[in-house]
């Protein structure tokens, strides 16, 4: 009896105190105020302390329960800006999108437009062997705001991400184009090459994808492209750390095409 009693006064007492705090958890997030000006007030004031969960909550309940008040769109602007702070910023990218596409008059859509780009490229992966839809998505997104708005503080910050994102993207493409290469996928591999030289002229990745469709070509046995490959790139990029060896393979691919000739 005295360990029955025992264990359910136990119990009763966990009990007790989950539903405490469960309670007290509830009555933090739960919480509403009955005005629009009172709810954006809290969460400003959230926001300026850096407590950016205890914002993302506030702005949250002042979009969803005052959609009609005037400074919603001011509060999206802001969810967006805290799920940056956090480092969130595949959810920035999505609050900032969100306030463009819901909000077209606000003042805010210019600069939203501009780190809903930002935040895409932040929130891509690294790692070029991982999918790059969010790398596309940032591309896709500064560029409209560049054309958008030209005059923008931002555009100079906006042309230097796009630079960077592109350059990550060519980058992806050519490494692609080496992987098909590799397991002689050749048709495949020339495509990649083709389109980083194609739609990505100005970056390094471009001479390298030159070079390399040099040397598909050479593994192809169409040792005439091949040589006009090799020759095209020490033509186009004379002091590149690639044209030694593009030198040799020309070197290789002459000596194929003698061995060809005298074949025939």
């Amino acid at each position: 009896m005295t360990f029955k009693r025992t264990e359910f006064t136990s119990g009763l007492i966990i009990t007790t105190i989950l539903l405490g705090l469960l309670a007290g958890c509830g009555g933090t997030t739960m919480k509403i105020y009955p005005t629009a000006d009172e709810q954006y007030s809290y969460s400003m004031n959230e926001y300026g302390k850096r407590h950016y969960l205890k914002a993302i909550d506030g702005f949250q309940k002042l979009i969803y329960n005052f959609s009609g008040a005037a400074m919603v769109d001011s509060a999206q602007f802001y969810l967006a800006q805290s799920y940056y702070s956090q480092k969130d910023y595949y959810m920035a990218a999505a609050e900032f999108e969100r306030l463009v596409n819901t909000y077209p008059g606000s003042p805010f859509v210019d600069n939203s437009q501009y780190m809903t780009g930002l935040c895409y490229f932040k929130s891509s992966p690294g790692n070029y062997g991982l999918d790059q839809t969010e790398l596309l998505r940032a591309i896709k997104a500064l560029e409209d705001f560049i054309t958008d708005y030209p005059e923008s503080d931002a555009n100079e910050d906006a042309r230097a991400a796009l630079d960077a994102a592109r350059e990550r993207l060519a980058k992806k493409r050519f490494e692609s184009g080496r992987t098909y290469l590799r397991l002689s996928y050749y048709d495949s591999a020339d495509i990649y090459f083709q389109t980083v030289i194609d739609e990505h002229t100005d970056s390094e990745w471009s001479a390298r994808a030159l070079f390399y469709q040099g040397e598909l070509n050479f593994k192809r046995g169409k040792f005439e492209e091949a040589l006009q490959k090799f020759n095209n790139f020490m033509v186009v990029y004379p002091g590149h750390e690639l044209v030694d060896k593009a030198r040799q393979m020309v070197g290789k691919t002459n000596k194929k095409l003698a061995e060809t000739t005298e074949k025939e």
